[in-house]
């Protein structure tokens, strides 16, 4: 190596290290592209200057899917990755043996989604995981009364979380407006139904619990109109949480980026994006070196979180209505513990998932899912959102391990055996994220989030799902935007994506 320089071997480096993180099984069918739309056939304008060269920010499903749309279409780029891994938010890791997602697990809405499509092409099968169909036998306990809510006990409160959520939600939210929170939303609505203690405050916790659990962000500050089911603009179809990819979601996002390892510089942390009227350079540090990179464009698809915290000084600076939009959209957390046992004691053929109503009135551990039930594997996964997830952040990993056991045995009744392999999530403390889904808070509208997808300068773009009007806080929503910037870049309506 001794007639290269200093940054061509660093180059060759990160070249060899992004081929090692993307080592995986290959698709029996890969390679054949296909042609994608961000959900319309209109070609987004705001583009100056020729398209020579493309600095990608950030290797998660936008900026994966932007850059697997121009290798295909034979355009020059670079994706600048922090991580010494890809995927960004969504991440499978391998625990005692089982792959676990501890970021995005389901594909929502499945019907329609270019998610599934993608996992056809990628020749990963996906499974049903639409945990409500187990409604009649999912443990429903109640911690203040001390007791499991029986199937007949639990059809009022869910009926009026239900009837909220799908019909009351919109018309509360048209007629009020962006200043109604859920929270307000739904005591307007309980107000004025007739419901007994016990049902009101099982009915709470589930409107709360499909709030905190979706966007983690607390319900009083959420808007009633962003979260209402009844004003999604979203075409895609499905009744319940979606499907889930065998195997976990590093299929998907193993395929969008192999075939790039040439393009890709993991451990690349971007400090500075310079824009001028000829293009645009980019300043990151690698190790103790810092690495230029220079191209026409530039495309940010960093998480949200990051640009709350200023992570990336932007010259010229962002305008002001750009600064609101990042201040006032909402970037949620949602934690797991993930464990893996001996066997599922925990399951039988009345009882799978688990829905806990703490005694103290937090939303602590309030929803497991049983993976004997969706995936066969002795597994339980527990999720947080809200405060009760900002919470977590304060506990090392073991102390969140154990609490979650601890609120499994008042679940249970007995002592719990410990976990033979478990895992938890802090995507709070992790300086790539600082969070985990961005959230439409009491006071904003979806206009935010076009806002944060305007380009500035006619060279600096914008991806990932907080710029997403119709699927903020979806992968699929990210892979979208991804699509959107290459449909921009390109000038076309819709862009090929080849399974590698």
């Amino acid at each position: 190596m001794s007639g290269l320089t200093r940054r061509e071997a660093l180059r060759l480096a990160a070249v060899a290290s992004a081929a090692a993180a993307l080592r995986m099984p290959l698709p029996a069918f890969a390679g054949n592209p296909a042609a994608f739309d961000d959900g319309n056939m209109d070609v987004p304008d705001g583009l100056k200057g020729d398209l020579e060269r493309v600095v990608i920010i950030g290797g998660g499903w936008a900026g994966l899917t932007l850059a697997n749309a121009l290798r295909t279409a034979g355009v020059d780029h670079v994706l600048l990755e922090a991580r010494n891994r890809v995927g960004g938010r969504a991440h499978t890791v391998d625990l005692g043996g089982l792959p676990m997602d501890l970021g995005c697990s389901w594909i929502h809405q499945p019907i329609g989604n270019p998610m599934t499509r993608w996992a056809g092409m990628a020749g990963v099968e996906t499974m049903n995981g639409d945990v409500e169909a187990d409604y009649p036998i999912i443990r429903f306990f109640d911690g203040v009364a001390g007791q499991e809510v029986g199937v007949a006990e639990r059809l009022t409160p869910i009926g009026h979380f239900v009837y909220f959520a799908q019909v009351e939600s919109a018309s509360l939210a048209e007629k009020y407006g962006p200043g109604i929170s859920v929270q307000e939303g739904w005591e307007l609505y309980a107000g004025g139904q007739s419901m007994s203690a016990d049902d009101l405050r099982r009915a709470s916790f589930a409107t709360r619990g499909f709030s905190e659990m979706v966007y983690g962000k607390p319900w009083g500050k959420l808007s009633l109109g962003g979260w209402s089911w009844g004003a999604s603009e979203s075409s895609y179809l499905g009744v319940g949480q979606g499907n889930l990819p065998r195997g976990g979601y590093r299929g998907l996002y193993g395929a969008m980026a192999r075939g790039g390892e040439e393009h890709l510089r993991l451990g690349h942390r971007v400090r500075s994006v310079e824009v001028t009227y000829r293009g645009a350079k980019v300043k990151a540090r690698a190790g103790k070196h810092t690495i230029i990179e220079r191209g026409s464009h530039v495309v940010c698809t960093v998480p949200l979180g990051v640009l709350k915290r200023n992570r990336i000084d932007f010259s010229p600076g962002l305008p002001a209505r750009k600064r609101r939009a990042i201040a006032h959209t909402g970037f949620g957390n949602i934690e797991k513990v993930a464990m893996v046992f001996d066997d599922a004691f925990w399951h039988d053929a009345t009882h799978t998932h688990i829905l806990h109503l703490a005694e103290s009135g937090e939303l602590a551990f309030p929803w497991w899912i049983d993976m004997q039930r969706t995936h066969q594997v002795p597994a339980l996964m527990a999720f947080n959102g809200g405060p009760f997830a900002r919470k977590l952040h304060g506990m090392t990993a073991g102390q969140r391990r154990d609490l979650a056991l601890d609120q499994l045995s008042a679940i249970l009744g007995y002592k719990v055996p410990r976990p033979v392999a478990w895992k938890t999530t802090d995507w709070q403390a992790e300086p790539e994220t600082r969070g985990s889904y961005s959230a439409i808070l009491k006071g904003r509208t979806q206009d935010d989030l076009d806002t944060l997808a305007a380009p500035l300068h006619g060279r600096l773009l914008f991806a990932g799902e907080a710029t997403s009007r119709t699927r903020h806080s979806t992968a699929d929503g990210a892979m979208t935007t991804g699509i959107r910037e290459a449909k921009r870049l390109l000038g076309t309506p819709t862009v090929d994506l080849t399974p590698g």
